[in-house]
């Protein structure tokens, strides 16, 4: 495993090794959920190793409301090195992401390495609220996105 600033990064795959007429591999997640055949919403993210993990954590947090979803802070595991990283940053807008203190807490107790991390992914959000027949947008603040729809 290698660093490159202050992320571990892992090894270089074959799969994604550079040669005439092929395209590199991507963790890309765009993410559409269904409810009963019909789109509910639509999720995805940017941030390279991460990408997986902040589509996901927007996705579990579907029962919030969408912007609640977006702005909770992230943790991530790539369960290579044995660490856990958590944001702990303030945006060029002011915007504060880092886990609670009673979290760290709990993740110490089971033993687990915690590291704090500027940066995070990048998600947006579309979802149809419950009940509603408009669909809401949200674009994560942490690169200073807005929605746009029409």
């Amino acid at each position: 495993m290698r660093t490159n600033g202050n992320r571990t990064v892992p090894p270089p795959a074959p799969a994604n090794f550079i040669r005439p007429g092929k395209r590199p591999l991507s963790s890309m997640t765009p993410t559409i959920v269904l409810q009963d055949g019909k789109v509910k919403a639509a999720v995805g993210a940017s941030g390279g190793v991460n990408i997986i993990a902040g589509t996901i954590e927007v996705y579990f947090f579907l029962k919030m409301d969408p912007l609640s979803a977006v702005l909770a802070p992230r943790i991530y595991h790539q369960l290579i090195p044995n660490v856990v990283s958590y944001e702990n940053w303030t945006t060029v807008f002011n915007d504060h992401f880092e886990i609670t203190k009673e979290t760290r807490v709990v993740l110490e107790k089971k033993a687990h390495v915690l590291r704090p991390i500027v940066g995070g992914t990048i998600s947006q959000f579309v979802v149809q609220e419950s009940g509603m027949s408009e669909l809401v947008a949200v674009s994560d603040p942490r690169k200073g996105g807005t929605p746009s729809g029409y």
